[in-house]
């Protein structure tokens, strides 16, 4: 059997780990994973970020007429109440384990697996995100951010905007390279944190990823803090 796997971010929000731009787009992934599927590589899709609503579907695979056969999921499975992490794997994966040769039995455990009270927590949590309150709200929230999206992409200091469900990224303009290494990060940070709004710049580059119980008021708030801090910012010149 083929132990070659190809492990895919469905939609990273990072071009080589600091860019504001989606790497891929669907009907790449699509042509990835039926190549890769084809030459009997299994394809693992890291949907921690990307899972459980945050690009406006379920799963960023969604997206996707092909679909990958191992799913990496986290942080919205419990909706961030309690560390959970959940593999799940197609029946063409599983089926390798039928078998009572004992080479083939998955003997991997720890202490700490199904957690009853970390799994009664993402239960809980699941029910709500299904919820038609909380998919109106995933609704909503997106088409807030895809309207504050298309007003950043005409401003001198956003050097590129990105924007798919309830996320939005954008890229600062300066007189550096964009990285995690990147000097604006901490004078964003300290700006935002000084108008009690808590965001996390990976270098110049800043992300929105409100929670789903966001109100309209408290998204404004978010928007038109960040269009006055690219107002009124001073940044040093090369």
């Amino acid at each position: 059997a083929s132990r070659e796997a190809c492990l895919l971010v469905p939609r990273s929000w990072e071009r080589q780990m600091n860019r504001a731009q989606p790497a891929y787009s669907s009907a790449l992934l699509d042509s990835l994973i039926e190549m890769a599927q084809k030459k009997n590589i299994l394809c693992i899709a890291d949907e921690v970020f990307t899972g459980f609503g945050r690009t406006g579907k379920l799963f960023a695979c969604d997206y996707l007429s092909n679909k990958p056969d191992i799913i990496a999921l986290s942080k919205g499975l419990t909706g961030g109440t309690l560390p959970l992490g959940a593999t799940l794997a197609s029946e063409k994966v599983v089926e390798q384990f039928k078998s009572n040769e004992l080479s083939k039995t998955f003997f991997h455990g720890h202490s700490f697996t199904a957690n009853p009270i970390a799994c009664a927590s993402a239960n809980a949590s699941f029910e709500l995100l299904l919820s038609q309150e909380c998919q109106q709200n995933i609704q909503r929230i997106a088409l807030h951010q895809k309207d504050f999206a298309k007003r950043l992409i005409a401003h001198q200091r956003v050097r590129a905007v990105h924007q798919l469900g309830t996320v939005v990224s954008l890229e600062l303009e300066d007189d550096e390279s964009s990285s995690y290494a990147n000097s604006s990060r901490n004078k964003i940070y300290n700006y935002f944190i000084g108008q009690n709004i808590l965001l996390r710049p990976l270098g110049n580059v800043i992300y929105i990823v409100p929670p789903y119980i966001i109100s309209d008021k408290e998204l404004h708030l978010i928007h038109s803090t960040i269009m006055k801090f690219l107002d009124t910012i001073e940044w040093e010149t090369a």
